[in-house]
Protein backbone atom coordinates (compact mmCIF):
# COMPACT_ATOMS: atom_id res chain seq x y z
CA UNK A 1 0.00 0.00 0.00
CA UNK A 2 2.83 2.73 0.86
CA UNK A 3 6.01 2.00 -0.55
CA UNK A 4 9.17 4.05 0.51
CA UNK A 5 11.55 3.24 -1.94
CA UNK A 6 15.30 4.79 -1.11
CA UNK A 7 13.74 8.18 -0.62
CA UNK A 8 15.24 11.01 0.59
CA UNK A 9 14.04 13.99 2.45
CA UNK A 10 15.31 17.65 3.10
CA UNK A 11 13.61 20.34 5.44
CA UNK A 12 15.48 23.80 3.87
CA UNK A 13 18.73 23.02 3.73
CA UNK A 14 19.37 19.82 6.13
CA UNK A 15 19.05 16.73 5.15
CA UNK A 16 16.20 14.92 7.34
CA UNK A 17 15.79 10.96 5.65
CA UNK A 18 18.43 9.67 3.10
CA UNK A 19 17.84 6.40 1.21
CA UNK A 20 15.15 4.77 3.25
CA UNK A 21 12.82 2.42 2.22
CA UNK A 22 10.28 0.31 3.79
CA UNK A 23 6.81 -1.22 2.94
CA UNK A 24 3.43 -1.16 4.66
CA UNK A 25 0.70 -3.56 3.64
CA UNK A 26 -3.07 -3.36 4.12
CA UNK A 27 -4.57 -4.35 7.27
CA UNK A 28 -1.69 -2.98 9.16
CA UNK A 29 -1.53 -0.77 11.96
CA UNK A 30 2.24 1.02 12.11
CA UNK A 31 3.56 3.18 14.60
CA UNK A 32 6.09 6.19 13.41
CA UNK A 33 8.35 6.82 15.62
CA UNK A 34 11.70 8.80 16.44
CA UNK A 35 13.08 11.47 18.58
CA UNK A 36 12.06 15.29 18.04
CA UNK A 37 13.06 16.84 14.86
CA UNK A 38 14.45 13.73 13.13
CA UNK A 39 11.35 13.99 10.45
CA UNK A 40 8.28 12.32 11.48
CA UNK A 41 5.75 15.19 10.24
CA UNK A 42 8.18 15.94 7.33
CA UNK A 43 7.77 11.89 6.13
CA UNK A 44 4.17 12.21 6.82
CA UNK A 45 3.80 15.42 4.39
CA UNK A 46 5.82 13.35 1.48
CA UNK A 47 3.25 10.57 1.64
CA UNK A 48 0.47 12.52 1.20
CA UNK A 49 2.36 14.32 -1.31
CA UNK A 50 2.92 17.64 -0.03
CA UNK A 51 6.18 17.68 -0.24
CA UNK A 52 8.68 16.41 -3.18
CA UNK A 53 11.58 13.94 -2.19
CA UNK A 54 14.90 14.77 -2.92
CA UNK A 55 15.53 11.06 -4.32
CA UNK A 56 13.62 8.01 -4.50
CA UNK A 57 9.85 7.23 -5.08
CA UNK A 58 6.92 7.52 -2.37
CA UNK A 59 3.93 4.89 -4.11
CA UNK A 60 0.59 4.27 -3.12
CA UNK A 61 -0.92 1.48 -4.38
CA UNK A 62 1.48 1.22 -6.50
CA UNK A 63 1.25 4.49 -8.36
CA UNK A 64 4.14 7.32 -7.58
CA UNK A 65 2.42 9.76 -5.09
CA UNK A 66 4.59 12.54 -7.76
CA UNK A 67 2.44 11.76 -10.60
CA UNK A 68 -1.19 11.19 -9.04
CA UNK A 69 -3.94 14.53 -9.25
CA UNK A 70 -5.18 15.61 -6.02
CA UNK A 71 -8.80 13.80 -6.92
CA UNK A 72 -6.74 10.63 -6.90
CA UNK A 73 -4.90 11.00 -4.01
CA UNK A 74 -8.16 12.78 -2.07
CA UNK A 75 -9.63 8.84 -2.77
CA UNK A 76 -6.33 6.89 -2.13
CA UNK A 77 -4.88 8.28 1.47
CA UNK A 78 -6.67 10.59 4.02
CA UNK A 79 -4.53 12.73 6.88
CA UNK A 80 -5.80 13.16 10.39
CA UNK A 81 -3.80 16.19 12.13
CA UNK A 82 -2.96 17.39 15.14
CA UNK A 83 -5.13 20.51 14.37
CA UNK A 84 -8.76 20.39 16.54
CA UNK A 85 -11.22 21.94 15.01
CA UNK A 86 -13.48 24.30 17.72
CA UNK A 87 -16.06 26.09 15.92
CA UNK A 88 -19.49 27.51 17.23
CA UNK A 89 -22.34 25.61 15.82
CA UNK A 90 -19.93 23.76 13.56
CA UNK A 91 -22.10 20.32 14.11
CA UNK A 92 -19.72 16.41 13.75
CA UNK A 93 -21.76 15.26 11.45
CA UNK A 94 -20.86 18.55 9.25
CA UNK A 95 -17.10 18.00 10.18
CA UNK A 96 -17.37 14.39 8.80
CA UNK A 97 -19.58 15.19 5.38
CA UNK A 98 -16.48 17.05 4.59
CA UNK A 99 -14.77 13.91 3.97
CA UNK A 100 -17.00 13.02 1.08
CA UNK A 101 -16.22 16.13 -0.80
CA UNK A 102 -13.62 13.93 -3.02
CA UNK A 103 -16.66 12.04 -4.26
CA UNK A 104 -20.20 14.79 -4.40
CA UNK A 105 -20.96 16.63 -7.33
CA UNK A 106 -19.23 20.31 -8.37
CA UNK A 107 -21.67 22.12 -5.96
CA UNK A 108 -20.69 19.52 -3.51
CA UNK A 109 -24.50 18.67 -2.80
CA UNK A 110 -24.61 15.72 -0.72
CA UNK A 111 -26.57 12.49 -1.51
CA UNK A 112 -28.61 9.71 0.10
CA UNK A 113 -25.96 7.35 -0.27
CA UNK A 114 -23.19 10.06 0.97
CA UNK A 115 -25.21 10.82 4.13
CA UNK A 116 -25.24 6.93 4.99
CA UNK A 117 -21.62 6.65 4.79
CA UNK A 118 -21.12 9.43 6.99
CA UNK A 119 -23.34 8.00 9.44
CA UNK A 120 -21.53 4.80 9.59
CA UNK A 121 -18.45 6.24 9.69
CA UNK A 122 -19.79 7.94 13.04
CA UNK A 123 -20.74 4.42 14.61
CA UNK A 124 -17.75 2.89 13.21
CA UNK A 125 -15.46 5.29 16.38
CA UNK A 126 -18.76 5.61 18.84
CA UNK A 127 -20.14 8.71 17.70
CA UNK A 128 -22.82 8.52 16.22
CA UNK A 129 -24.99 10.26 19.43
CA UNK A 130 -22.90 13.03 18.91
CA UNK A 131 -24.26 13.76 14.89
CA UNK A 132 -25.62 16.90 15.61
CA UNK A 133 -23.91 18.38 18.59
CA UNK A 134 -21.35 21.20 18.12
CA UNK A 135 -17.66 19.95 17.63
CA UNK A 136 -17.03 23.45 20.36
CA UNK A 137 -18.39 21.42 23.12
CA UNK A 138 -16.27 18.12 22.88
CA UNK A 139 -13.41 16.72 24.89
CA UNK A 140 -10.18 16.48 22.76
CA UNK A 141 -10.61 12.70 22.81
CA UNK A 142 -14.04 12.80 21.34
CA UNK A 143 -13.02 15.53 18.79
CA UNK A 144 -10.26 13.06 17.50
CA UNK A 145 -12.89 10.80 16.92
CA UNK A 146 -14.90 12.56 14.94
CA UNK A 147 -11.60 13.52 12.97
CA UNK A 148 -11.04 9.87 12.29
CA UNK A 149 -14.73 9.85 11.10
CA UNK A 150 -14.01 12.41 8.71
CA UNK A 151 -11.21 10.08 7.47
CA UNK A 152 -13.21 6.99 6.94
CA UNK A 153 -15.88 9.13 5.75
CA UNK A 154 -13.37 10.23 2.58
CA UNK A 155 -13.24 6.08 2.07
CA UNK A 156 -9.47 5.87 1.36
CA UNK A 157 -7.51 2.48 1.49
CA UNK A 158 -4.61 4.30 3.47
CA UNK A 159 -4.98 6.43 6.63
CA UNK A 160 -2.17 8.45 8.20
CA UNK A 161 -1.99 10.43 11.49
CA UNK A 162 0.09 12.85 13.09
CA UNK A 163 0.30 12.45 16.97
CA UNK A 164 -3.30 10.99 17.19
CA UNK A 165 -2.83 10.57 20.89
CA UNK A 166 -1.20 13.67 21.98
CA UNK A 167 -3.24 15.51 24.37
CA UNK A 168 -5.28 12.82 25.45
CA UNK A 169 -5.23 11.38 28.83
CA UNK A 170 -3.82 8.00 29.65
CA UNK A 171 -6.93 6.08 29.79
CA UNK A 172 -8.30 7.37 25.90
CA UNK A 173 -4.48 6.98 24.63
CA UNK A 174 -5.06 3.35 24.27
CA UNK A 175 -8.80 3.56 23.37
CA UNK A 176 -7.49 5.51 20.53
CA UNK A 177 -4.73 3.01 19.52
CA UNK A 178 -7.16 0.21 19.86
CA UNK A 179 -9.70 2.30 17.78
CA UNK A 180 -7.13 2.51 15.20
CA UNK A 181 -5.81 -1.06 15.62
CA UNK A 182 -9.58 -2.39 14.97
CA UNK A 183 -10.04 0.11 11.90
CA UNK A 184 -6.60 -1.86 10.08
CA UNK A 185 -8.05 -5.10 10.71
CA UNK A 186 -11.52 -4.81 10.43
CA UNK A 187 -11.56 -2.41 7.32
CA UNK A 188 -8.45 -3.74 5.89
CA UNK A 189 -6.84 -0.26 5.97
CA UNK A 190 -3.18 0.72 5.98
CA UNK A 191 -2.91 2.94 8.89
CA UNK A 192 0.48 4.61 9.78
CA UNK A 193 0.74 6.95 12.98
CA UNK A 194 3.39 9.07 14.57
CA UNK A 195 4.17 9.06 17.78
CA UNK A 196 5.30 9.59 21.27
CA UNK A 197 3.35 7.36 23.34
CA UNK A 198 5.27 4.07 23.21
CA UNK A 199 2.96 2.49 25.85
CA UNK A 200 -0.09 3.28 24.10
CA UNK A 201 0.98 2.25 20.65
CA UNK A 202 3.10 -0.94 20.88
CA UNK A 203 -0.02 -3.23 22.49
CA UNK A 204 -2.03 -2.24 19.40
CA UNK A 205 0.35 -1.68 16.00
CA UNK A 206 1.97 -4.63 13.85
CA UNK A 207 4.93 -3.10 13.28
CA UNK A 208 6.57 0.27 13.57
CA UNK A 209 8.49 2.38 11.39
CA UNK A 210 11.72 3.79 13.10
CA UNK A 211 13.55 7.28 11.83
CA UNK A 212 16.81 6.80 13.23
CA UNK A 213 20.44 8.96 11.54
CA UNK A 214 18.36 10.09 8.86
CA UNK A 215 17.71 6.35 7.96
CA UNK A 216 14.21 4.52 7.91
CA UNK A 217 13.88 1.01 9.59
CA UNK A 218 10.64 -0.89 9.57
CA UNK A 219 10.58 -3.13 12.75
CA UNK A 220 8.04 -6.22 13.57
CA UNK A 221 6.50 -5.75 16.60
CA UNK A 222 8.46 -8.48 18.54
CA UNK A 223 11.14 -6.98 18.28
CA UNK A 224 10.32 -3.41 18.37
CA UNK A 225 10.83 -2.59 22.55
CA UNK A 226 14.38 -3.66 22.47
CA UNK A 227 14.99 -1.49 19.48
CA UNK A 228 13.55 1.56 20.68
CA UNK A 229 15.06 1.34 24.14
CA UNK A 230 18.34 1.36 21.98
CA UNK A 231 17.26 4.06 19.70
CA UNK A 232 16.50 6.48 23.01
CA UNK A 233 19.23 5.32 25.16
CA UNK A 234 16.99 3.56 27.70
Amino acid sequence: MIELDNISLAYGSRTIIEGGSAHLLRGELCALIGRNGTGKSTLLRAIIGHLRTTAGTIRLDGRDVATLSDERKARLISFVSTERIRIDNLLCEDVVATGRAPYTNWIGQMQDADREIVGEALREVGMEAFAHRSIATLSDGECQRIMIARALAQQTPIILLDEPTAFLDIPTRFEMCRLLHRLAHEQQKCILFSTHDIDAALPACDSTLLIEKQGIRKVAIEQAKEVIASLFGI
